[in-house]
């Protein structure tokens, strides 16, 4: 077993359990306020952080179970959306979402897992990991992720009018902000992705000439 399959196989059963375990709360929580288990379910997954570790542990599990196979899930490209979608949910939460809340005890460490450990065990990964020639235009395609949230959050934010992030709710901002506000993500989103490749680049190098 390599080093990038057993990361993979951890990082999918710890990252899961915690996704799972948050949901499970989230979900009680809102019932013992008298909502349905679909409205339970329906809110939870309506946060980015939740929707990118789902799709993280994905990445991992199959890469675990299908080391070997570089498509689909874990095509290179998509891997890079993933490496830079939970980096960028661990450091817009920390600097802020998370002194907006106080969570204790599972919560808490729930939230360790999905907002600290999550991005670092996929960090980890993709960089043990890396195969591929990526491009910019490989940089580019991940801004697809925010984008792609963007249109179901706004879109189903505006059916119930839930909006789980204060720089996205057009009933506190106006629509310009919240447009800026996502571009702005998006296009973080692509230098970000573009420094990971100019580093994964840099390293194929050193090592060609090594």
């Amino acid at each position: 077993m390599s080093l990038a399959q057993f990361i993979a196989g951890a990082g999918a059963l710890f990252v899961g359990a915690a996704t799972v375990s948050q949901g499970w709360l989230s979900v009680a929580e809102t019932m013992g306020r008298g909502g349905t288990l679909a409205w339970g379910v329906w809110l939870y997954l309506c946060y980015f952080t939740v929707l990118t570790n789902c799709f993280v542990v994905l990445v991992l599990a199959r890469a675990a179970l299908k080391p070997g196979d570089r498509t689909g899930l874990n095509a290179p490209r998509v891997e890079l959306m993933a490496a830079i979608s939970i980096l960028f949910v661990g450091a817009v939460y920390n600097l802020l979402l998370a002194s907006q809340w106080d969570p204790q005890g599972l919560r808490k460490f729930n939230d360790v897992i999905l907002h600290n450990v999550s991005p670092i065990l996929f960090a980890m990964f993709w960089f043990v990991r890396r195969g591929g020639a990526l491009t910019w235009r490989d940089a580019l395609f991940t801004a697809m992720w925010p984008l792609a949230y963007t249109i179901y959050g706004q879109t189903r934010g505006a059916l119930d009018g839930v909006y789980p992030y204060f720089f996205t709710d057009p009933t506190r901002l106006s629509w310009t902000q919240v447009l800026l506000n996502m571009a702005g993500l998006m296009a973080a989103f692509f230098v970000g992705a573009l420094a990971l490749v100019t580093l994964d680049r840099a390293l194929r190098t050193a090592r060609a000439h090594a």
